[in-house]
């Protein structure tokens, strides 16, 4: 979301940005999760028994439990009377978070007792990561004591951000600062606040004094929405819990408001610390931002971006520390807070359980950066977005749109234009003028707080328009055509949904770049070796396999050079440049496809033929053998007699009763009749012979299939 703003707005409006990113690598979460991590890795590795290990994972289970029934607890209690909407909907939402957190408990539990029937304890300690790495560090937490596990931590995942943001094509920011590097400015920062009088030391922390800021002048909280009367909202339970952090034990009573917060906290055991005049401590989160911008860009900024979830109390107390150390009234001028990524209706979040990854998305789940930006593009910056099969297929609806406008204009553009007729005629006045409308509009979009819905709306609207002009028959003027998607490429690219030099559309070519020479000798090796290919199939006087060369060409040859072959059936094949990973990505997908109908058909031929085996096989055996085969008759031998058609008269020397001698006159005849079919009709035994040798060779087919699947999916 960020990165297309800022992109708007250097490469759009012509501002000189100087973009800052902090990196809060000590944090609350980042502390935990690496001292979890530790735990479990040293767990593992000293677990021997299953037994014991059962135990432990049993307890931490109902750790677990505990936590979320006391927390169901604490949101059954009925809200304050006269709770306005902020917090209705804020208990609305926890409520949900906390559903979700007991199914997904109950899965763990579920997939713990699967595991351990297995025996397999490093697969029980798979299923139990979650809770067993609470219980782990709620019981041995505070024996982490190496700063360097805490590091680590933070700087692999901060590398894998970067490494996520390139792909994605976002923008490097111009200065990167991490906390750990300024924790001297954080000391002498919080001094100053102290001396200031905003600041306070107790005993948990050394925290900001709110209400001695309201009363010197100051404006708090700034972000977060008013009572009807004018009164400001106070600090819920909940936002001060997110705000002061999991790791947070502030005593009862230490502090002079609810709403003071800590800027320095003193070190527990398991936590990182560093020298101060207060003692051994570590930032507070708040001020971790406020320094670490200050340094770089100073006692006042343009714009403070952020999620919503941030406006308050974050972004808030940034304010307070920044006012209280400068000694003003206003460090940020404008503030800009996307809205949340929710999946299946709720923030996505990696305490919930509930995210996909960059990685995923990209790897997993092959969605494009092109098509993730157009996705972001598609929904207001400012609002919460679903994460849904649907967006998806939207953006990527979108993308294919885009690639066949492109490609159609190239079309176009390959001949030479100036032997025709130029001029404008009606159609051609229409669309010049609708390329001007939106031009205007987009403009004007993008300037109302950066609506890019509005304004991608308004040239996919270009976009297809243009597209019905060039099939309406008439005689397409190319220079409009080439002024068209040069405004279509030209925004694309300020949106960063193209990132390529002049080029008209999606950038082409290999993924190294080939140069033109490179890649014309590389079509030139195709062409020359389909030339021998079809010399070759007319020496053998072979002709019938030429349809088959033609569309080795299309779909080997070409797709990894970068280029489309389109057949028409009423016209010439028509070629169009593009990405090799896409046109390679299609041809996978179109093989798949191929390839699934194709087991498909085995498939249901090898149920035909299993179900025509299971209606015959019964009765291949001789007819005077039906009751002597069967299990229950077969073991008495000769206590029983049969008559001359093999059915039994006789068992153990008493005769069989007239109810027991029709039940197997009815079963003697019923068999008789599919026998006597079977023998007289369809070939007896070689026809039941070559039913068996079918479904082998069918099941042998599949499995040929499988194979070549899997070996292509690897």
């Amino acid at each position: 979301t960020f990165d297309i703003l800022r992109r708007i707005m250097e490469d759009y409006f012509g501002y000189s940005i100087e973009y800052q990113m902090n990196i809060t690598d000590i944090d609350d979460k980042i502390i935990k999760r690496a001292r979890v991590n530790k735990l479990l890795k040293d767990y593992a590795e000293g677990a021997k028994a299953l037994n014991e290990v059962s135990a432990d994972v049993a307890k931490a289970v109902e750790l677990a439990r505990n936590g979320l029934a006391a927390r169901e607890a604490t949101l059954s209690a009925p809200l304050p009377e006269g709770a306005n909407s902020r917090v209705v909907d804020e208990r609305d939402e926890q409520v949900k978070m906390l559903e979700l957190k007991k199914s997904q408990l109950a899965e763990a539990a579920a997939n713990i007792a699967a595991a351990e029937k297995t025996g397999d304890i490093p697969a029980v300690l798979k299923a139990a990561s979650g809770v067993l790495g609470e219980w782990l560090d709620a019981d041995r937490g505070g024996l982490i004591t190496d700063h360097e596990i805490f590091n680590a931590h933070a700087r692999k995942y901060e590398a894998e951000y970067f490494e996520d943001m390139r792909r994605l094509g976002i923008r490097e920011p111009d200065v990167i600062s991490r906390v750990t590097e300024v924790v001297p400015q954080v000391v002498d920062y919080v001094q100053k606040i102290v001396d200031n009088g905003f600041a306070y030391k107790g005993e948990s922390s050394v925290f900001f004094d709110t209400e001695a800021f309201v009363k010197a002048g100051h404006s708090y909280p700034k972000n977060l929405p008013t009572k009807q009367d004018g009164e400001k909202e106070t600090t819920t339970d909940d936002q001060m819990a997110e705000g002061e952090g999991a790791l947070s034990a502030a005593k009862a009573g230490e502090k002079k408001s609810p709403n003071d917060f800590a800027l320095w906290k003193f070190s527990k055991p398991g936590e990182p610390a560093w020298p101060s005049p207060w003692g051994p401590g570590r930032p507070g989160w708040h001020i971790e931002c406020s320094v670490m911008a200050s340094e770089v860009l100073g006692e006042n900024m343009d714009i403070h971006a952020g999620g919503c979830d941030l406006k308050f109390p974050h972004h808030d107390n940034e304010l307070a520390q920044a006012e209280a150390y400068w000694g003003h009234h206003q460090w940020v001028n404008y503030f800009l807070h996307c809205g949340h990524l929710h999946i299946k209706g709720l923030k996505m979040s990696k305490s919930l359980k509930n995210f996909i990854t960059i990685r995923q998305a990209l790897d997993d789940l092959k969605v494009s950066p092109r098509q993730m930006r157009l996705l972001f593009l598609a929904n207001p910056w400012e609002k919460s977005m679903n994460f849904s099969d649907q967006s998806l297929g939207e953006a990527r609806e979108t993308e294919r749109v885009l690639r066949a406008f492109f490609g159609s204009v190239d079309i176009v553009l390959r001949e030479d234009f100036l032997k025709a007729a130029q001029g404008f005629n009606a159609l051609d006045t229409a669309i010049n003028k609708l390329c001007t409308e939106t031009d205007v509009a987009v403009h004007n979009a993008l300037s109302n707080n950066f609506d890019t819905v509005s304004a991608l709306n308004r040239i996919m609207a270009l976009v297809k328009a243009t597209n019905d002009y060039m099939q309406s028959g008439e005689r397409p003027s190319a220079t409009l055509l080439k002024k068209v998607s040069r405004y279509v490429t030209k925004m694309l690219k300020v949106f960063g949904v193209i990132n390529s030099n002049d080029e008209l559309g999606f950038a082409t070519g290999a993924a190294g770049g080939d140069s033109g020479s490179d890649r014309a000798g590389k079509v030139t090796d195709a062409l020359v070796a389909f030339r021998d290919d079809v010399r070759t199939a007319f020496r053998n006087k072979s002709h019938e396999g030429l349809m088959d060369l033609c569309d080795k060409v299309r779909d080997e040859a070409l797709p990894p050079l970068g280029i489309r072959l389109e057949d028409k059936p009423n016209g010439p094949t028509q070629w169009k440049n593009d990405e090799p990973e896409v046109l390679m990505r299609e041809l996978a997908e179109k093989r798949a496809a191929i390839a699934a109908k194709a087991r498909s058909k085995v498939q249901n031929q090898l149920d035909k033929q299993q179900r025509a085996l299971a209606k015959v096989e019964p009765f291949e055996a001789p007819i005077a053998l039906l009751f002597k085969n069967k299990p229950e008759f077969a073991a008495k031998g000769d206590a029983v007699e049969y008559d001359e058609r093999g059915v039994p008269v006789k068992i153990d020397g008493a005769a069989v009763d007239e109810k027991q001698a029709k039940k197997f006159t009815q079963e003697y005849n019923s068999y008789k009749k599919v026998h006597d079919d079977l023998h007289q009709k369809k070939g007896g035994s070689k026809y039941v012979q070559d039913l068996k040798q079918e479904v082998a060779d069918l099941q042998a087919q599949l499995a040929k299939m499988d194979a070549a699947d899997g070996a292509a999916s690897a």
